[in-house]
C-alpha cells in the first residue's frame, strides 16, 4: 500500500515537532540545574562570609604565616623609640602596643604612626621596620614655648599656641608667662625677640596682651614696660640696649614706655616721669 505525499509531509513535520519539544526540555532542564547549583553556591558563599568564615580563614593563614616568620628570625627583640622628652611614655607604649617575640611583619607600623601622632605633644612620627628584629620609632615632639595662664590656671603652650599640658608644670617654671585670650597665638614674634637677648630674657617673668594690639612686658623686680603696636623688634632692641648702657631696668622705678620709637619714657614714682636719653638711634627697614 503506497502512502500519499500530504500524510509523510505531515508526519515528517510532526517529528520535527517532537524532536525540538525534546530538545526544549533538555535545555530547561539543564538550566534548571545550573541555577539551582548556582544559588547553592551564591547561598553558600552568602553564609560564608556572613558568619565570619573568610575572616577565620584569612586569620588562620596570617598567624601560620607570623608563626613561619617568627621561626626563621623575622621578629621583634627591640623597639627603640628617638626623641622623646615630654610625651608619656606610658601612653606611647600603649599606642605602640608591640610585645617582644612577635612576627616583625605583624605590627601595623602606618597604623601606629597615625595613632603617636594624635598624642598632644607629638607634632610628627617615624615608624619603620629595621630586619630582621627591631621596630624604630622617630618622634619630633612639639616645643613649649611659654606658660599661658587662662581662665584662673596655667598650661604650657607651643610656638603655635596649642595647649600641651596642664598639669605637672615644674619643669617648665623657666619659661615665661601669657596673660590674655589670644595671648597664645600672638606670642611666638615675641617670645623668639626676647630669647635672643639673654640679659633681658632672665629678666622677664611674664607678658600680657593689651587690647588686641600690642604687649606689656612685667620684669621680675617689679617694673612694667609698655611695647609699641608697631616695630617690636626694635623697641626690644633699643631696651635691651639702654640697659648695657645704663643699666635702666635696675634703677628704682616703676615703668619704662616704648610705645615712642624716638624716645623712652621712664616713671620713677607714681605722678613723676623722666625722659631717658639713649645713644640707641633706631634703625630703618627693620
Amino acid at each position: 500500500m503506497t502512502m500519499s505525499k500530504t500524510g509523510t509531509r505531515r508526519t515528517t513535520i510532526m517529528n520535527r515537532r517532537a524532536g525540538q519539544h525534546a530538545q526544549l526540555k533538555y535545555w530547561a532542564k539543564r538550566a534548571g540545574l545550573i541555577v539551582a547549583v548556582t544559588g547553592t553556591v551564591i547561598g553558600g558563599l552568602a553564609y560564608a562570609s556572613s558568619s565570619g568564615y573568610f575572616d577565620q580563614l584569612e586569620g588562620r593563614m596570617m598567624r601560620s604565616l607570623h608563626a613561619q616568620m617568627v621561626d626563621t628570625g623575622f621578629k621583634v627583640n627591640n623597639v627603640i623609640v628617638e626623641g622623646r622628652q615630654n610625651a608619656n611614655i606610658q601612653a606611647l607604649k600603649y599606642i605602640v602596643d608591640i610585645q617582644k617575640g612577635q612576627s616583625i611583619f605583624e605590627p601595623d607600623i602606618h597604623a601606629i604612626q597615625d595613632k603617636l601622632e594624635h598624642v598632644t605633644w607629638v607634632k610628627s612620627a617615624v615608624v619603620e621596620r629595621h630586619l630582621p628584629d627591631t621596630i624604630a620609632i622617630r618622634l619630633e615632639e612639639r616645643r613649649p614655648m611659654a606658660l599661658w595662664q587662662h581662665q584662673g590656671k596655667l598650661s604650657v603652650i607651643d610656638t603655635e599656641g596649642e595647649v600641651l599640658a596642664d598639669g605637672n608644670l615644674g619643669r617648665f617654671k623657666h619659661l615665661m608667662i601669657l596673660v590674655g585670650d589670644e595671648a597664645p597665638k600672638q606670642a611666638k614674634d615675641l617670645v623668639s625677640m626676647i630669647t635672643v637677648e639673654p640679659d633681658l630674657r632672665s629678666r622677664v617673668e611674664s607678658a600680657k596682651w593689651i587690647g588686641g594690639r600690642r604687649w606689656d612686658l612685667y620684669l621680675k623686680n617689679g617694673v612694667s614696660v609698655k611695647l609699641p603696636e608697631d616695630d617690636l623688634g626694635q623697641a626690644v632692641r633699643r631696651l635691651a640696649s639702654a640697659q648695657g648702657e645704663a643699666k635702666l631696668m635696675d634703677r628704682k622705678i616703676q615703668s619704662i614706655d616704648l610705645r615712642d620709637p624716638l624716645r623712652i619714657v621712664v616713671q620713677t614714682e607714681p605722678g613723676a616721669v623722666e625722659e631717658y636719653q639713649a645713644s640707641y638711634h633706631p634703625q630703618k627697614n627693620i
